[in-house]
């Protein structure tokens, strides 16, 4: 054995005893508009007279309630848009800004959008203060979290996945080499599953405790849909949320596409948008692009990969999700309401935000690994206030504790 191997088994011996823990640690991927992002600015024009060109400190751009004010929103929303660079055939900020995910590893990015007005609700705060106050946990040491830009999609994302894998082995041998449980909440469920293929069954063996799934996107939202139609707040409350400014940019997200509802859990023949004269299904993205006046959705759609993979994780799964919260099953534009104005909702079922039968998508795996796959469902659990709900934390708990 060289000096170098020795000195790294010393290292990590010295780890395992100085840090040793009974509890299992975590490191979280939120969903989609699940973390904030910084800007700082460098334009050369901007949209308005008004509207900054020039700012160079960072300040935060997803989700600042400041940025919501009237005169300020129209600004904001050009800041946060993407647009399809011809020459590296990718979407890419807008030139002169530029943009960063802050204090990745910790949770401080996750539990509140607006790191200086805490709207209820917004956004993991309930689920780790309840994981430290009941169980122990302590941010940044054995409960960590991924934030990302979700903007992208996981083709688009840098080197996000390489930084989680790096995040999950720190975590691990910080923690008495002590495997992690990885929690995923909405559109993270799909990002995590992406991480997960791309990993040796080794690595996840050693790694990985469990893969635990929150309100998991497997399958695409018909709410998706609806957010490239009209625009979605992505949770913000209606008070502050003006659907025509977020759709505006909204639109040039490949996250929104990846999270479309998918062939394999959409028939062909169900309609998901009618209008009087027309009706699309999951065959008909590319007509509903051409018709609601946006066709670089098309281009944006063929760069995303499938949320969906028939392929199991290969690690224990808890697959946690709501149902019997009337959730957008199909969108109905009356004549002259369509594509600017609010459809008639025809309601199924769900969690509000993710249709049942794509919440339920990790039941698809079972039989298919040898590593166990538990779901459960949650009465009336919204997508995202059940990461406060009491019956989800306690769950999460004894999974934690093997007592599932």
């Amino acid at each position: 054995m060289d000096i170098k191997s020795l000195i790294f088994k010393i290292f990590h011996l010295f780890v395992y005893f100085g840090n040793s823990s009974t509890l299992t640690p975590i490191v979280i991927v939120p969903g989609i508009g699940g973390s904030q992002i910084e800007a700082k600015l460098d334009r050369n024009e901007s949209l308005h007279n008004w509207c900054y060109k020039k700012y160079p400190d960072w300040f935060t751009i997803w989700l600042s309630v400041e940025e919501l004010i009237p005169l300020v929103e129209p600004c904001w929303a050009d800041n946060i848009k993407l647009n399809y660079n011809d020459d590296s055939k990718r979407m890419e900020n807008s030139k002169g800004v530029y943009t960063r995910v802050p204090d990745f590893g910790n949770t401080s990015a996750i539990e509140w959008l607006d790191p200086s007005f805490h709207i209820p609700g917004m956004y993991f705060y309930p689920f780790v203060d309840n994981l430290a106050r009941l169980a122990g946990y302590e941010r940044g040491k054995t409960l960590r979290a991924a934030p990302y830009d979700f903007r992208y999609d996981p083709n688009s994302a840098g080197d996000y996945f390489e930084n989680l894998r790096l995040l999950i082995e720190k975590t691990y041998f910080e923690n008495g080499n002590n495997a992690v449980m990885l929690i995923s909440h909405s559109m993270g469920a799909p990002y995590s599953l992406h991480f997960l293929q791309k990993q040796t069954q080794s690595w996840k063996d050693k790694f990985i405790m469990a893969w635990t799934t929150i309100s998991g996107v497997f399958g695409g939202s018909v709410k998706a849909v609806l957010a490239y139609i009209n625009g979605d707040g992505f949770g913000v409350p209606h008070i502050l949320d003006n659907p025509t400014t977020f759709r505006a940019f909204q639109r040039t997200f490949p996250s929104l596409a990846y999270i479309l509802p998918d062939s394999r859990f959409w028939h062909d023949q169900e309609a998901i948008v009618k209008t009087n004269n027309q009706s699309y299904s999951v065959n008909d993205y590319d007509e509903l692009f051409q018709d609601i006046n946006f066709p670089l959705a098309r281009t944006i759609k063929k760069l995303v990969p499938l949320a969906w993979s028939a392929e199991p994780p290969g690690v224990k799964m808890f697959c946690f999700y709501g149902n019997l919260v009337e959730t957008p099953e199909m969108l109905y534009y009356k004549t002259g309401f369509f594509p600017d104005n609010l459809p008639l909702i025809h309601f199924g079922d769900g969690d509000g935000t993710v249709n049942l039968r794509s919440l339920e998508g990790c039941k698809m795996w079972k039989g298919k690994q040898n590593q166990q796959i538990i779901h459960r469902m949650f009465s009336t659990a919204e997508h995202n206030r059940i990461l406060g709900d009491s019956r989800l934390i306690h769950s999460v708990i004894d999974a934690l504790e093997e007592k599932l």
